[in-house]
């Protein structure tokens, strides 16, 4: 039962991930890693219960109206989101680059909300997993935050990040004394791309590191005094949100 379980959760975040877009039995099948048959036979299930409808005769599976219904009093961790919220788009105006808010669940990481460099403020009420960990700011910050057990929890899942992914860890011990570098510095500035730089800071709520203040921008500004006053403006908001969330409890 548990095992129908996990791979009914997965059909359902493989389906969420683009949900405009049908998905076929036979790609959800391949995605998950069954036969159709069985696939077909979760599938069925799922649709009885309106978590995902056919949008046609052989036209593919998209999310059903139960989902939505579930996901009617708002976003995950609309606490942090309605904190985050003002501070998140004043943040924005101030140094006119794309900021994010994210948050590690079952070993991938989600964003909660997102306000472009133009000010549009994008909330995700869908909670979308997603599995660039290693490769984002943020991500790398979460997982430098982890408790000892669930860190190892972690890589056993997930195993060491590759290697071309982030050089400077070869080994697990490296890997455990980058993170506590990070932990150390309480912020991440991490380049996934040549002309692209990520920047993270910790959201503390009750001395818990529960979500990361995130910014990328082309790597050509990133310099001089405005380097320096989009760090600054980072640190102080997190700070804001984090107090903010905290008194909320």
């Amino acid at each position: 039962m548990i095992q129908v379980l996990n791979r009914a959760c997965k059909i359902l975040e493989f389906v969420a991930e683009k949900p405009e877009e049908p998905k076929g039995l036979s790609v959800i099948a391949r995605y998950v890693g069954l036969n159709q048959g069985t696939c077909a036979n979760i599938v069925k299930s799922l649709c009885e219960q309106n978590f995902i409808e056919q949008v046609g005769r052989k036209k593919g599976y998209i999310l059903g109206p139960c989902v939505y219904f579930l996901a009617r009093n708002g976003p995950y961790r609309k606490d942090i989101v309605a904190a985050a919220e003002p501070l998140l788009t004043r943040l924005a105006s101030e140094v006119q680059e794309t900021v994010l808010i994210a948050t590690l669940h079952q070993g991938k990481r989600s964003i909660l909300l997102q306000v472009n460099g133009n000010r549009v403020l994008n909330i995700k009420k869908d909670f979308l997993l997603q599995e660039d960990v290693y490769n984002t700011a943020t991500g790398r910050l979460l997982i430098a935050f982890l408790s000892l057990a669930e860190l190892k929890n972690f890589i056993r899942s997930k195993g060491l990040p590759d290697k071309k992914i982030w050089p400077e860890v070869d080994t697990e011990k490296g890997f455990f004394a980058h993170l506590s570098s990070i932990k150390k510095k309480g912020m991440v500035i991490h380049r996934p791309q040549q002309d692209v730089v990520t920047i993270a800071y910790p959201i503390v709520q009750d001395s818990l590191v529960v979500a990361a203040l995130g910014l990328y921008l082309p790597s050509y500004r990133f310099k001089g005094t405005y380097r320096e006053f989009i760090l600054e403006k980072m640190k102080e908001t997190s700070e804001k949100i984090s107090e903010s969330i905290t008194r909320r409890t």
